[in-house]
């Protein structure tokens, strides 16, 4: 168990003070497991709850109950209760934190309306994960729910979630051994001339050995490079290698430890020995992120790093030939992507105002950039840290380059 019962407390108190700081009396944080976990984060985060299904519930809102979803309510003043849509029987409550456990079989769109209303919850309740629900389990609950005014407010948590706890930090830095030897494996393996899917087992098993896991690695290559620095195929990866001279991108993402995620990039090229075009597009894109790591310190905001990559990419030539555009040069990372986004430029990315709310020690984000060249494939590099009080300490530390 990675986390002692404290930790959960402490957990709690901050989402408390969100919730009494936006006004809110009652908070429903929902969750999908199963399956890839892709979107355990949240109520893990509050309890250590997850599911084991498949996630491939039948679609109906019938027969289909929802047994791999999941909700938290937080009600002012109380412990965090856990809903669920399973048996108490087919749970370890051992393992969880919370202060009370309900169960709703055999539908939980339906019964947990029916708690709901018995324990008087009315009015203006924060929804939490509004895109976990399909639109089919939704609707059954808000139509058994009339006396609630859903209110979407997926961004609570952001403030509670982004400074880590120091075990937390310390759970971040197996995660970052973990990502480190798959990404320099599956390097090696590319540089290697290798197939992509043999590369792909080799940063799974390095992955594995350790107890970690991942939610997709992306390894691409070939012409299609040219146009999206990620892989289209289905798992991430083919079973073609590449050919000598060729430029390849790698990506490691997913939950990687005890359920945090990270997602660092690297370009190289199969066989090592870039042309002088090839060298001078990877190096510059390295240096991009390489710069923005060097500028990251306490108090610096997510406006002033966006504005010095922008410059950072004028001088390696972003701006002198057309690229897929990102808007972004960096995002947060927790049990989930928190919405600490660091723009390209000075623009505010998916209308969010928080450019001008400085990065602070205890923080783990993610720094990335993407460069083409006329002519030349796609490259992009990320790399994923903590903030300290003297600047980034990088997690993935697969070397930028490899010649």
């Amino acid at each position: 168990m990675l986390f002692t019962r404290s930790e959960y407390v402490e957990r709690w108190q901050r989402v408390q003070a969100a919730m009494v700081a936006a006004d809110y009396e009652n908070v429903l944080v929902w969750q999908r497991s199963a399956g890839t976990y892709d979107r355990v984060g949240d109520v893990y985060w509050l309890t250590n709850f997850y599911t084991n299904g498949t996630g491939q519930d039948p679609a109906s809102s019938e027969f289909g109950a929802p047994y791999t979803f999941s909700a938290v309510l937080l009600r002012k003043g109380r412990e965090p209760e856990l809903h669920i849509g399973l048996e108490e029987t087919d749970i370890d409550s051992s393992r969880l934190f919370y202060g009370k456990l309900v169960s709703h079989p055999p539908n939980m769109m339906v019964t947990f309306p029916e708690y709901l209303r018995a324990e008087g919850i009315e009015g203006k309740v924060g929804v939490v994960g509004v895109d976990v629900l399909p639109g089919f389990h939704e609707r059954v609950l808000r139509s058994h729910t009339p006396q609630i005014d859903w209110v979407d407010e997926d961004h609570l948590l952001v403030g509670p979630q982004m400074i880590k706890s120091p075990r937390e930090l310390e759970v971040y830095r197996v995660a970052g051994k973990l990502v480190t030897d798959g990404l320099t494996a599956a390097m090696a393996a590319m540089i290697a001339g290798e197939k992509a899917c043999e590369a792909a087992a080799k940063a799974a098993a390095a992955i594995m050995r350790g107890g970690g896991g991942f939610h997709r690695i992306d390894i691409h290559h070939g012409p299609g490079l040219e146009k999206y620095f990620l892989s289209r195929d289905l798992y991430g990866y083919n079973t073609e290698a590449a050919s000598p001279g060729d430029l390849f991108t790698v990506w490691i993402y997913g939950p990687i430890f005890g359920g945090y995620w990270l997602d660092p990039g690297r370009t190289g090229v199969c066989g090592n020995r870039p042309t002088p075009a090839q060298k001078a597009l990877v190096e510059g894109c390295a240096s991009i992120v390489d710069g923005l790591l060097k500028a990251v310190v306490p108090g610096v905001t997510a406006r002033e790093l966006g504005k010095l990559g922008a410059e950072l990419a004028r001088k390696v030539g972003y701006f002198d030939h057309p690229q897929k555009n990102t808007p972004l040069l960096g995002h947060g990372l927790a049990t989930s992507f928190p919405p600490f986004l660091i723009p390209f430029g000075d623009e505010e990315p998916f209308g969010l105002k928080t450019l001008d709310q400085p990065v602070r020690p205890g923080m783990v984000l993610a720094l990335e950039a993407f460069l083409k060249h006329t002519g030349l494939s796609t490259t992009g590099f990320e790399c994923n840290f903590i903030v300290t009080e003297t600047g980034a300490e990088v997690l993935d530390k697969t070397p930028m380059l490899f010649w």
